[in-house]
């Protein structure tokens, strides 16, 4: 059964120089098809045809033609159009088999022979079919288009490798071998625990196989070495390689973000906040041993007979002592709270980062999902247009 919807969106070209046949036909077609452009000969069809395409920059998705027609038959008129459009769908329509043609029409890439008199709902089928096709093989490439450029981006932010089933890099982006420092020959064959750090969560090759058999991916940051001895960070997730075919696990995609800046900008603030810490407890042992020193003092003031107006001088230097050491308090217990809220702004941080990169991750994979989609509706439908045209072969036999 033919999509009435998607027919409703394509323009078709008919051309046939009977005029009842054109009539009947051409106001079945109207009422199918979005627009019907109509033509009584060859030498109409292919004017009509370059006026659409080439000056109105329009689109037509589909060429209906009688073969023997005046002026320029429908071999001649389809020649020229394959100069212009090598793919549009064209069905020819004939009163008899016209095996002389048939040879021509195959390599013309002639999509149907409709014999008159015209069965419509066949030949809306075949339309929808072949028009489909071709339909399908639009978005494919749109959409690996869009994928295309949607990795580009994806190569230009983030550092992409290969590994294979025993850990040596087989494929990577210009953004690694910029933060690893190696080229790209020195990285290619190279096993990837030559870059890991030794203090990185996932040490060695074997330790991220053993975290991806349990849970088929890993998310995490990890710590290389790049070739100088220098040190940097990426957000990274590491997802299986799976042959399109047999689904056999062939190697492991490596994509990560750099967070080099971010990550020793955390450790400096994190370093500052643990030396003032370190200053100001410094700071509180002295000023307490002073106190204890004045306290002394002042037991001894009270055994002697120093005056009443010294004892208060003292008292007076004690409290101020006192004084200062709740001061500092105060402030290593504000010390205290900006190390708390380092950490969580360094956890948001990393949780935001995660999101995003499993957000971009996802629309990558579904984009890749889409495009095996189409690919697999592509080879159903020409497996279907081979059956067809090997029918079209065997009646044209008989």
């Amino acid at each position: 059964m033919f999509n009435k919807e998607f027919l409703q969106t394509l323009t078709v070209l008919y051309v046939e120089d009977d005029e009842s046949i054109r009539t009947s036909l051409s106001n079945i077609l109207k009422k199918v098809f979005a627009e019907v452009i109509i033509c009584d000969d060859g030498d109409n069809g292919i004017e009509q045809f370059k006026h659409y395409t080439q000056e109105k920059k329009s689109k037509i998705d589909l060429v209906i033609s009688d073969i023997n027609m005046p002026n320029k038959n429908g071999i001649e008129m389809v020649k020229e159009i394959r100069e212009l459009d090598k793919d549009i769908p064209i069905i020819f329509t004939t009163a008899h088999g016209e095996s002389d043609y048939l040879m021509e029409s195959i390599k013309l890439k002639i999509a149907h022979y409709a014999l008159k008199p015209i069965n419509t709902s066949n030949l809306l089928d075949n339309i929808s079919n072949f028009c489909m096709i071709e339909k399908n093989k639009t978005l494919l490439e749109e959409k690996s288009k869009q994928i295309t450029q949607y990795m580009d981006i994806i190569n230009g932010i983030t550092a992409i490798f290969k590994v294979d089933l025993q850990g040596n890099i087989i494929e990577v982006n210009d953004l690694l071998c910029e933060l690893s420092q190696y080229t790209h020959d020195e990285l290619i064959g190279m096993h990837i625990d030559n870059i890991l750090h030794k203090d990185t969560i996932l040490k060695t090759f074997n330790d991220t196989l053993a975290l991806i058999d349990s849970n088929d991916s890993f998310n995490g940051k990890l710590k290389f070495s790049s070739k100088l001895g220098n040190t940097f960070y990426m957000n990274s997730t590491i997802i299986t390689l799976k042959n399109e075919y047999s689904s056999n696990i062939e190697g492991y995609i490596y994509i990560c973000l750099d967070q080099t800046d971010d990550e020793i900008e955390k450790q400096q603030t994190m370093q500052r906040v643990r030396k003032n810490m370190i200053q100001q407890r410094t700071k509180e042992s002295v000023l307490l041993k002073n106190a204890k020193e004045l306290e002394e003092e002042i037991e001894k003031i009270k055994a002697s007979s120093i005056s009443s107006k010294d004892t208060k001088v003292i008292l007076s230097s004690l409290a101020k002592e006192k004084q200062k050491v709740i001061t500092l308090n105060t402030q290593i217990t504000h010390y205290e709270e900006q190390i708390v809220k380092l950490t969580q702004q360094k956890q948001k941080i990393d949780t935001e980062e995660k999101i995003k990169k499993l957000e971009t991750m996802k629309k990558a994979q579904d984009y890749i999902n889409e495009k095996e989609k189409f690919q697999s509706k592509i080879i159903d439908l020409q497996a279907l247009v081979s059956k067809q045209e090997a029918k079209l072969k065997e009646k044209s036999v008989h």
